[in-house]
């Protein structure tokens, strides 16, 4: 696939990001931005690519079930 990462390349990406993290002392709700930007920087910008592409999946796939289950819902009321 186009958008996905190697398992190890990113792997090393994300615990180079962990040690950063730490040395610079972030915690709390500063964490996750902090480690998706830096795994974003460290990967040259193919971890932005791969989740911008998960997130549309994500988004397809809700967007085919809730229709599916909209038609489905739309046979029930026919059915008595």
């Amino acid at each position: 696939d186009a958008y996905s990462c190697d398992y190890e390349e990113m792997e090393r990406y994300i615990k180079k990001a962990l040690v950063s993290l730490e040395k610079e002392g972030i915690y709390g709700k500063e964490t996750t931005p902090y480690l998706l930007t830096k795994i974003a920087e460290l990967s040259g910008g193919k971890s932005l690519e791969s989740n911008i592409a998960l997130i549309i999946n994500n988004a397809q796939l809700g967007a085919k079930i809730a229709c599916a289950y909209f038609k489905l819902q739309k046979e029930g009321d026919h059915d008595g």
